[in-house]
């Protein structure tokens, strides 16, 4: 396994179900003896990401393995916001961080939690560090349920903390007035990036309204890990920046939550990050990718 220069980053996309390829991604890696200084995540993103920071990954893994028991989407259509499910599961999800005391002292490296302000359209980086000395834009289980907040799936988040106004907030990954930033993790000498679409996958024509939709989910994924990633890679000082996905494309839609999709997706991240590790210099990325011509 290549030593990696640190301080070490580590980026997650969002994806919905499809999270559960990033959760055995992730397993791999910490098998494998990396541990990351500074981590960053949107939706699907962000929930891994805290469960790395609180090293609670057992956690996750159990999750993944039966979505079946946990019923992440539960029908609660709401008129305004326009939403199709409750949020009920997401903070379930995040019950560890319901302490915000607990979870300052558990929090082992740097978090940032991306979600979007609306209707302002900005992002909202939400930065998180080990025991607060440098700083807590909590509360933290907000913020992770608003990263999740897909509009018009789940109802928006509002969020009022230290001494600022209420906001309202949505997933981070919907696209913003101005690109997504990993600013964040400008400091690291390397950067690992996990994302769950493959590159070729982008702007696939579908004729079922449902599998255009679920296009369009892993389109912007896509776009913003790209978006985030250049952000990186265009400074003077570019750390260097590895991106890897699943090996074949996880051909079931991000709002499918059964196990029976979720636990195999789970064990490909697995087989997936194993085998970065043993070639991941053939990850590596030299230059900005540039933004697909998608919406």
């Amino acid at each position: 396994m290549r030593d990696f220069e640190r301080p070490l980053g580590l980026a997650l996309a969002g994806g919905g179900a499809h999270g559960a390829w990033q959760a055995g991604a992730l397993r791999s890696l910490s098998a494998a003896g990396l541990s990351f200084d500074q981590v960053i995540g949107f939706s699907a993103g962000a929930l891994t990401g805290v469960a790395y920071a609180l090293d609670i990954e057992d956690e996750l893994t159990a999750r993944w393995s039966d979505t079946d028991g946990q019923r992440p989407l539960r029908f609660a259509p709401r008129l305004s916001p326009a939403s199709l499910f409750s949020g009920e599961s997401i903070w379930e999800a995040v019950r560890k961080t319901h302490d915000e005391a607990e979870a300052r002292r558990r929090l082992r490296c740097e978090l940032t939690v991306v979600s979007l302000r609306v209707p302002q359209r900005e992002y909202d980086y939400a930065r998180f560090t080990p025991s607060g000395a440098g700083g807590w834009d909590g509360p933290l289980a907000a913020k992770l349920v608003a990263s999740c907040a897909i509009p018009g799936i789940f109802p928006p988040v509002t969020v009022a903390a230290n001494g600022t106004p209420a906001q309202r907030l949505v997933d981070g990954g919907v696209p913003g007035r101005e690109p997504l930033r990993f600013d964040a993790l400008a400091g690291c000498r390397t950067v690992i990036a996990l994302q769950m679409t493959r590159p070729e996958e982008v702007g696939r024509f579908h004729w079922w309204p449902w599998r255009r939709i679920d296009q369009m989910g892993r389109d912007v994924c896509h776009r913003q890990m790209v978006s985030g990633l250049d952000s990186l890679l265009s400074r003077a000082d570019a750390p260097a920046v590895y991106r890897f996905y699943p090996s074949r494309t996880l051909e079931f839609s991000q709002l499918s939550f059964r196990t029976s999709r979720c636990a195999p997706a789970m064990e490909q991240g697995a087989r997936d990050g194993r085998a970065f590790l043993e070639a991941s210099e053939g990850f590596r990325i030299a230059s900005p990718l540039g933004l697909p011509a998608v919406a």
